[in-house]
């Protein structure tokens, strides 16, 4: 596992594959003033990791960003299930074998309240993303939000994020951006997100902006803003 801020935040990457193209997965673990842990968009639930992350702390939360990030909720449902387990929109339907503690929305739950920064990217008539920011950390923490793969070698992963415009630049991958119809809502998210205080931008897919996030965050949405 991978410290991006000291003390605070840390990543950890999985092999994954979407539609047998590798993509790769990333978790992110925040640190809450208490000093119980937030997991965002878990993956694989490995042995060496829970290792891992009982020497960090004690698990609190683990939450979901989109539709998309559920595949291995029901591992971590059953090893933590002291756990609080939140839902973006759409996913308690999706997946109704699994309960879940609370829905996440606009507002931040009593649980980190105060401690993160918290909106939903609306305007998507298929799909809406929960985002975070860190403000101790400055990172902004996205789902599907923003892709890059600049440092991919597979030409079938290259090939996959030039056809979605996320090769050569951070940016949302084009199947997921002609869903949002709604253009107004869309901004209204957008320049909520730019208000927050973050340089840097921790990505599910792909490789991590690690400065100029907030610019670059810009410039990935110049065609809707």
């Amino acid at each position: 596992m991978k410290e991006w801020s000291k003390d605070r935040l840390w990543y950890q990457d999985m092999p994954f594959k979407l539609n047998g193209i590798p993509v790769g997965a990333r978790m992110t673990v925040i640190r809450l003033d208490n000093g119980k842990l937030l997991i965002h968009s878990p993956i694989q639930l490995t042995t060496a990791l829970q290792l891992e992350l009982s020497q960090l702390g004690a698990i609190q939360a683990i939450v979901t960003p989109n539709m998309n990030h559920h595949l291995f909720l029901s591992e971590w449902w059953l090893a933590y299930p002291e756990a609080y387990f939140f839902a973006p929109p759409g996913l308690q339907n999706k997946r109704t074998d699994l309960v879940f503690d609370d829905a996440l929305g606009a507002k931040s739950p009593e649980i980190w309240q105060h401690q993160l920064y918290q909106t939903l990217l609306r305007g998507s008539d298929r799909m809406e993303e929960v985002i975070f920011c860190d403000p101790e950390s400055k990172t902004l923490i996205v789902g599907d939000t923003l892709a890059w793969f600049r440092s991919s070698t597979n030409v079938f992963t290259i090939a996959l994020a030039l056809a979605n415009s996320c090769y050569q630049h951070p940016a949302m991958p084009l199947y997921w951006r002609w869903t949002f119809k709604n253009k107004t809502r869309l901004r209204q998210s957008l320049q909520e997100i730019l208000t927050w205080p973050f340089d840097r931008i921790i990505l599910s897919h792909g490789h991590n902006i690690e400065s100029g996030g907030k610019a670059i965050f810009h410039s990935a949405f110049k065609w809707a803003l």
